[in-house]
C-alpha cells in the first residue's frame, strides 16, 4: 500500500511541471512608429502597456485605428518610470538620449528595434523581436505568412525599371529597405542605374538622361512642404511625370524596415499590373 502511495506521489510530482502555467508575457511599451508596428504585429494585446503618440496619427501611421485602442506615450524616460513596463522597444537614437542604466535599475529591459536592409534581415529581426516579447510562435507564423506573400508577388514577372523618388529628389539604391520593397514586387531598382547606392539624391539631369519605366512616390507627410518639393515642381520634371506612369502610395508604409513592407510591395505590384506596361525592347 505504501509502495503504491509513493509511486502515485512520484508520478504526481513528475506531472506537476506539465500542469504549471507558462511564465507571464512581459508588459511592453513602444516609443516610435517602427516599434509600434512590431508591438501590434507580434505582441498579445494584453501585453501592450502603451504605444507612441505618433501611432495615433492616421496620416503618418496606417495602423492608427488599431493603435488608438491603447494608451499613448510621449517616449520619455518619465513615461517609462510611470508606466513600469517590463520591456521597452526603442530606437538607437532613443537609447542615446536616455539613461539606460537608470531604467535597468528599475527592472526595465530595453530592446533596440533593428533596421535591416533586406528580407533576410527582416526575417531574422522578426524572430528576434518575437523572442524578446515571449511570442516566438507568433513571429514564426507571421514570418511564414509574409514569405508566402512574397512568393505570390514574385510569381508574376514585372521586368520594369522603377525609381523611388521623393519630391525633393531623395531616392534609395541598394542596401536600403526601399530596395527590398522593389525586389519583393519583382521590379528593378532604377536608382542603381543612376549610380546611387544606399540613401541619397538623384539630380534632374540624370533622370532626364536616363528615365525609368515608372516612378514610385511615397505618401510622406513631411515631403509636402514647399521647400521640400523643389524637384517635383521643375517644369522639365513635370513634363516627365506626365509622360511616365507614377505609382503613388497613399499610406506611409515605407518608413520602417520590418514585415509590414510587404504591404507596400503588394500595393506597388497592384498598381504596376493595372498599368499594363510593355517591357522595353
Amino acid at each position: 500500500m505504501r509502495l503504491a502511495l509513493c509511486a502515485c506521489t512520484l508520478a504526481l510530482a513528475a506531472a506537476l511541471p506539465l500542469l504549471t502555467t507558462a511564465a507571464p508575457l512581459p508588459r511592453l511599451m513602444s516609443t516610435n512608429i517602427c516599434a509600434d508596428v512590431l508591438a501590434l504585429g507580434l505582441a498579445d494585446p494584453a501585453q501592450i502597456v502603451s504605444l507612441s503618440r505618433q501611432s495615433q496619427d492616421a496620416q503618418r501611421f496606417s495602423l492608427a485605428a488599431r493603435a488608438r485602442q491603447f494608451p499613448a506615450n510621449e517616449a520619455t524616460a518619465e513615461d517609462v518610470l510611470h508606466l513600469k513596463p517590463d520591456l521597452v522597444l526603442a530606437s538607437r537614437r532613443w537609447n542615446a538620449r536616455h539613461q539606460q542604466a537608470l531604467l535597468k535599475r528599475h527592472g526595465v529591459r530595453i530592446v533596440t528595434v533593428p533596421f535591416p536592409t533586406d528580407w533576410e534581415g527582416i526575417d531574422s529581426s522578426t524572430l528576434q523581436m518575437g523572442r524578446a516579447m515571449g511570442r516566438e510562435a507568433a513571429a514564426q507564423q507571421l514570418l511564414a505568412a509574409t514569405q508566402a506573400r512574397r512568393a505570390r508577388l514574385q510569381a508574376t514577372p514585372r521586368p520594369f525599371n522603377a525609381l523611388y523618388l521623393r519630391p525633393n529628389g531623395g531616392s534609395a539604391g541598394t542596401k536600403t529597405h526601399v530596395d527590398a520593397v522593389l525586389q519583393a514586387a519583382g521590379l528593378r531598382n532604377h536608382a542603381t542605374a543612376l549610380g546611387l547606392a544606399g540613401w541619397g539624391r538623384v539630380d534632374l539631369e540624370r533622370i532626364l538622361n536616363n528615365p525609368p519605366d515608372v516612378f514610385i512616390t511615397p505618401g510622406l507627410v513631411n515631403d509636402l512642404a514647399y521647400a521640400r518639393s523643389g524637384l517635383s515642381r521643375h517644369p522639365q520634371m513635370k513634363a516627365l511625370l506626365e509622360r511616365i506612369p507614377v505609382v503613388a502610395l497613399q499610406q506611409n508604409d515605407w518608413g520602417c524596415s520590418n514585415w509590414q513592407l510587404i504591404e507596400a510591395a503588394e500595393a506597388v505590384a497592384l498598381q504596376i499590373d493595372a498599368l499594363h506596361l510593355e517591357p522595353r525592347p
